[in-house]
C-alpha cells in the first residue's frame, strides 16, 4: 500500500509540474510606451519582445506620446482619428497559437461630430490586405479607460504583421474634427497557454526522477 501511495504521489507531482510549465501565459510583444519620449509618434520600440520576435515598432500619425494626466498618465494619442490610424508592426520567426491581443483605449468626444460615441475596428495585415480582428468596438465616455481583449484563435504563422486601429461612425460624418482624439496604452500580444520549452520539460523530468529516487531510498 505504501509503494502504491508513493507512486501516486509522484504521478500527481509530475502532473502538477507539467501543468504549471504549460499553463503560464507568455507575452509575445508588448508596448507600455514608457520608453518613448513626450511627443514621439513613430519608431517606438516594444517594451517587451519574446525570443523570435523582431522589428517591433509602434507609430501614430500625430500627437504621439501625450500626458493625459491623472488618472491616465502618458498615452499614445492620435488626432483626426477618422483618417489617422495608430499602428504597430512586428516579425515572427516561428508560428504561434492561442494568442490574445489586449489594449487599453482612451478618447474624447467633440460635441458637433462624435458625441456621445463612435466606433472603431482593430485590423491586421500580413501582406495581403487589411482584415478585421474586431469591429464595431465602442468609444464613448463610459468606455474611456477600458481594456479590450481580442482572441486570435487561429494563431499567426511565421512572417511580418501590421495591426492598426481605425475609427468610423462619427456623428459628423465619415471624418471627425480636430478636437477628437484616440489614444492607447498597455498594448500586448500574448500566448495564453505557452508550450513549455524543451529545457523546461527536461527540468520537470529531472524533478520527477529525483522524487522517485528519494521515495525508493526512503522505502529501502
Amino acid at each position: 500500500m505504501r509503494i502504491k501511495k508513493t507512486v501516486l504521489n509522484v504521478a500527481l507531482a509530475s502532473a502538477a509540474l507539467m501543468s504549471a510549465a504549460g499553463a503560464q501565459a507568455g507575452v509575445v510583444v508588448a508596448w507600455n510606451f514608457d520608453n518613448a519620449a513626450p511627443g514621439q509618434g513613430s519608431g517606438i520600440a516594444a517594451s517587451t519582445a519574446a525570443a523570435g520576435v523582431s522589428n517591433a515598432n509602434f507609430s501614430t500619425a500625430n500627437v504621439g506620446l501625450w500626458n493625459w494626466e491623472a488618472p491616465y498618465g502618458y498615452v499614445l494619442g492620435t488626432q483626426f482619428f477618422g483618417i489617422n490610424a495608430p499602428s504597430l508592426s512586428f516579425t515572427l520567426a516561428n508560428s504561434l497559437n492561442d494568442l490574445t491581443l489586449s489594449f487599453t483605449h482612451y478618447h474624447n468626444h467633440n460635441y458637433s461630430s462624435t458625441r456621445p460615441s463612435y466606433k472603431y475596428a482593430v485590423q491586421i495585415n500580413s501582406g495581403s490586405g487589411w482584415i478585421d480582428l474586431a469591429a464595431d468596438l465602442l468609444a464613448s465616455y463610459a468606455t474611456a479607460g477600458k481594456t479590450e481583449t481580442i482572441n486570435l484563435s487561429s494563431g499567426l504563422a511565421a512572417g511580418t504583421y501590421a495591426m492598426r486601429w481605425v475609427g468610423y461612425g462619427f456623428g459628423g460624418g465619415a471624418r471627425d474634427t480636430n478636437s477628437d482624439f484616440f489614444a492607447l496604452n498597455d498594448v500586448s500580444l500574448s500566448q495564453r497557454n505557452a508550450v513549455p520549452e524543451p529545457a523546461s520539460l527536461a527540468l520537470v523530468g529531472l524533478a520527477v526522477a529525483g522524487m522517485a529516487v528519494a521515495c525508493r531510498r526512503k522505502q529501502g
